[in-house]
């Protein structure tokens, strides 16, 4: 059974362990690769040794994030035998992956940290806040909880965790808590004019022609509610792109005039990736990513599937015309 821990009960925690391995989900994002470190860095700020693992290691978008170079992919060998392990962002365990996993449950001492209010809970205690924009906003509240000075290099990883999850501010789950956790980040010193110019106003070429191939091939209900697109493997290889190269781009499917839901079918090997949004009209999260094994937010989830793609979106349609 996993106990729920206030912003204090897990700092307190925090402070009298060491030997800390932090661990992201599966296809780590900027919450997960700028969460993770954050608390990463505070952690070593107060003489802890730690370390972050995430399942194929950190992204090329995030690769500048202070300590990113040090971020190791989960199952690689360790610098030391990890005795309490963290997990950041991540909904539920088998988003951790196979070796994230085993990794989780080799330390004696296990604490999830997350913002996914379809999060069950795993390991000994839980924080968790439903309600936050990113995880970053409660990893913030945890560093002062104990009793740590924001460094720029924590508030720069947090900053991008904060403003990727709530799409710079403009997603529903944008909440008071979130412009207090950024600004904290802020009087921190950071650059925010050259960390949004990264993440917002530069794409590499191949990640440019990948969106063209994908937007190419988009779909729509005769309502005009329901949307969709694929991404294959041959796409990715046409635009000489990387898998991390789709991230945001289920937003132009919901972006358009009248979508209510909108899903990125992308296909991964013998499985298929569902990524999902919304409008309020529908809780993406509960209505269809949940019944087909996955999580997320009420506007934003996701979901793989052991299916080929057709049937996967099939399957993520019907579901959301019955929630619709």
């Amino acid at each position: 059974m996993t106990r729920r821990a206030t912003i204090d009960e897990m700092a307190r925690w925090l402070s009298e362990r060491d030997d800390f391995v932090i661990l992201g989900h599966i296809f780590p994002d900027g919450d997960a690769a700028g969460s993770t470190l954050g608390l990463c860095h505070a952690l070593r700020a107060v003489g802890k040794r730690a370390v972050v693992c995430l399942p194929e290691g950190v992204p090329n978008l995030y690769a500048d994030l202070p300590g990113a170079g040090e971020i190791i992919p989960t199952g690689e060998k360790l610098p030391f035998e990890p005795r309490t392990a963290v997990s950041v962002d991540v909904s539920d365990r088998p988003r951790l992956g196979e070796a994230g996993i085993a990794l989780f449950e080799s330390c004696p001492d296990r604490v999830c940290i997350d913002h996914h209010s379809t999060n069950e809970g795993f390991g000994q205690m839980m924080l968790l806040d439903g309600e936050a924009a990113a995880v970053a906003e409660v990893i913030v509240d945890v560093i002062a909880a104990m009793g740590v000075a924001l460094s720029r290099d924590m508030a720069h990883c947090l900053f991008v965790a904060i403003s990727t999850d709530s799409g710079h501010f403009n997603y529903t789950n944008t909440r008071p808590q979130t412009f207090i956790a950024a600004s904290k980040c802020a009087a921190a010193g950071i650059d925010i004019e050259a960390i949004t110019s990264k993440l917002y106003r530069t794409r590499t070429r191949a990640r440019t022609k990948l969106l063209g191939l994908v937007l190419a091939g988009l779909n729509t209900s005769e309502d005009g509610k329901l949307a969709w697109a694929f991404l294959t493997e041959d796409m990715l290889r046409e635009a000489h792109a990387l898998r991390e190269d789709n991230e945001g781009v289920v937003n132009y499917l919901r972006e358009i005039e009248g979508v209510q839901f909108a899903v990125l079918v992308e296909e991964r090997g013998k499985q298929t990736k569902l990524s999902m949004r919304s409008t309020t009209a529908i809780d993406v999260a509960k209505e269809v990513a949940c019944p087909l094994g996955g999580g997320g937010h009420a506007c934003a989830a996701g979901a793989t599937v052991d299916l080929p793609m057709e049937e996967a979106l099939q399957r993520a349609l019907a579901l959301a015309r019955a929630a619709l």
